[in-house]
């Protein structure tokens, strides 16, 4: 048998196969026998009918047709195994060549080909937004509206700063409703705190002094920068019906951190909430920096993937929103039916996404590998303790011994997750250390036990990098709101 193969666009291998003159009479032969079990031969019982009977009485071509399944495909496992071939998914008939000699060409999908940029050159650094006086005051005053107490008022009277209204509001921009309702439907009512700040200016002061019951309109021009596309710069009408009123008792500020089950002064629990705000602040940095960085490696990072890789990954992640809906009793069925999709017609939407993760996977995958970066029975022993103190000190025992056994693969994911973070901030920043020299590298890459965990643990690093951009958002969401 000669098998010759040609490297393909996507990561196909165009495998040629061409048989020798004895594998393709055996083929004929077995072919022969399973024709005359099929049909009744005249002058012949079931089956007993040689091969050269068969062929005259059927024809060669037809001989030919029914041996072609069966040799393509013996051969073709033959032909993986000589070449040492290791296809990634499955192969596909392209066409058969000629029937004398028998040849034929299977394409076949083969690992990725992934070609690292000079990723030591990309440069990122996020400066850490600074805490403000406002953002620390906004911060307390979360803390103390926390434990706010309503009072309804003893006698009627004019709304006041720090009084909570219950308003049926609606926003008009240029003459409709922001929000649609059925017809008939009232306006929802909803609680809103009279304090600067926390409502636009315009509506703020066109409600102090406001009675139960007033129906009240007031315009307000709207910033460019309003969170809301369909409000910025534009003038907005707010029809106001005030259907209720109360006062917000707030507790003194002395007597917060006690209400906060904090052991120290207010003084103190400030200092706590600014260095929790910096810490913050921090992390939006770095993970700014990450996702940038992650960005940057993927758009320069040359790929030839498989589109059977990328389709599996598809698959993967409805799988995996099938997996979420399971949880409140939707199936995967009632999912696709209620968006209006095929199984088909759902894959084939997320496969943008799924290309993007995959290439950010196989780009850390080979990112990691590039770093040496592995772990130590010690790193992980480590990260077992500091973990078991997240639990009661009665369970301690128990959990540790689980950690360390059955789930250690998974604690060295997170020991893996967090040094591959620290790596790539470094090298965004330029201060990561100097690879290993060749001596050294050989060296590490003897197979040890601590090499395997590493490189089955790259894809649950992926999987937090491939999160990256949720985080961002977050922080970022939470820091602004300190604003």
């Amino acid at each position: 048998m000669k098998v010759t193969t040609e490297k393909l666009p996507k990561s196909l291998l165009a495998v040629e196969i061409e048989l020798d003159k004895a594998q393709l009479e055996k083929g004929l032969d077995r072919a022969a026998r399973r024709l005359s079990q099929k049909v009744n031969v005249p002058g012949f019982r079931k089956g007993k009918a040689p091969r050269f009977i068969i062929e005259n009485y059927f024809g060669r071509d037809a001989l030919m047709e029914e041996a072609s399944e069966d040799l393509i495909n013996n051969s073709f496992k033959a032909a993986l195994e000589q070449e040492g071939i290791d296809p990634i998914g499955p192969a596909s008939l392209d066409h058969v060549i000629s029937s004398d000699p028998f040849t034929f060409r299977v394409n076949v999908p083969v690992a990725p080909t992934i070609t690292l940029p000079a990723y030591r050159a990309i440069r990122v650094e996020r400066a850490i937004e600074p805490v403000t006086d406002e953002m620390l005051s906004r911060s307390l005053d979360a803390l103390r509206d926390k434990h706010v107490v309503l009072k309804e008022l003893d006698e009627p009277r004019p709304a006041q700063q720090g009084d909570q209204l219950t308003v049926r509001l609606e926003s008009i921009v240029d003459g409709e409703p922001l929000e649609e309702r059925q017809e008939g439907e009232e306006v929802a009512e909803n609680p809103l705190v009279l304090e600067p700040g926390r409502v636009v200016d315009e509506l703020y002061q066109g409600l102090l002094g406001a009675n139960v019951g007033d129906k009240l309109e007031i315009a307000a021009t709207m910033p460019e920068d309003h969170q809301s596309e369909q409000v910025r710069g534009k003038q907005v009408t707010f029809k106001v019906d005030v259907t209720g009123m109360q006062e917000r008792m707030l507790p003194e500020w002395e007597d917060l951190p006690s209400l906060e089950a904090f052991e120290g002064s207010i003084d103190e629990l400030r200092e706590k909430t600014f260095k929790e705000l910096e810490d913050a602040a921090r992390q939006v940095a770095e993970r700014d920096t990450l996702d940038s960085y992650l960005e940057q490696l993927v758009a320069q990072t040359e790929y030839d993937l498989p589109d059977v890789l990328i389709e599996n990954q598809a698959s993967d992640m409805l799988h995996e929103q099938s997996a979420q809906f399971e949880r409140y009793g939707i199936t995967l069925e009632q999912m696709l039916q209620y968006r209006g999709k095929t199984p088909d017609e759902a894959v084939a939407e997320l496969l943008p996404d799924a290309e993007r993760q995959l290439k950010t996977t196989l780009a850390l995958q080979n990112l990691v590998r590039s770093e040496s970066l592995v772990i130590s029975e010690d790193e992980i022993d480590n990260e077992v303790a500091r973990m078991v103190l997240d639990y009661a000190e009665d369970e301690r025992g128990n959990v540790g011994q689980m950690l360390a056994s059955q789930y250690r693969g998974s604690v060295a994911s997170v020991v893996l997750d967090r040094k591959l973070r620290e790596r790539l901030l470094a090298i965004a920043r330029g201060a990561a250390p100097e690879l290993a020299t060749s001596d050294e590298n050989t060296a590490a890459a003897e197979p040890t036990a601590s090499d395997e965990r590493a490189d089955s643990s790259t894809d649950a690093a992926t999987a937090v990098a491939s999160e990256m951009s949720a985080e961002v958002s977050e922080q970022k969401a939470e820091v602004s709101e300190q604003k």
